[in-house]
């Protein structure tokens, strides 16, 4: 390495931090956001930036946060039958509730969703009705 890659330059985004050459003249946490958005815009998946929070550090850089996104904080798992705590534990069922061991069944929590229809539906989709034209006889 040559002492012109190391040599320490103010931060390139403004925010502060020194960067070196090998990061574009960018500090460590602003060249790790600009990796990552360019990875976003190979991927072709669009960015979700609602809950964005600014780093401490490099006000400049901003991260999101995977478990925030999720669930919102503060909320209880429960069974929506016999209300017990559920915790990581908790079985969401096709009808959008959370449910406990003991009920995570359809027929435990009489559950509205037809898994019978939708089943008939999946398999109609993956193994289509084939019929061949009639042969004429001589």
């Amino acid at each position: 390495m040559n002492a012109n890659e190391t040599e320490a330059l103010p931060c390139a985004r403004g925010c502060g931090l020194f960067g070196t050459r090998q990061n574009n003249n960018l500090c460590s946490l602003c060249y790790k956001e600009s990796v990552l958005q360019q990875a976003a815009k190979v991927r072709l998946e669009p960015k979700t930036e609602t809950e964005t929070e600014r780093s401490p550090v490099c006000p400049q850089a901003t991260t999101t946060s995977p478990v925030a996104a999720k669930e919102p904080v503060g909320v209880k798992r429960r069974c929506e039958t016999c209300q017990r705590k559920v915790g990581v534990l908790g079985f969401k069922c096709r009808c959008g509730h959370m449910f406990c061991g003991s009920h995570r069944y359809p027929e435990e929590h009489s559950c509205a969703f037809d898994h019978k229809q939708s089943g008939r539906l999946s398999l109609a989709k993956q193994l289509p009705l084939i019929r061949t034209d009639k042969l004429q006889r001589l």
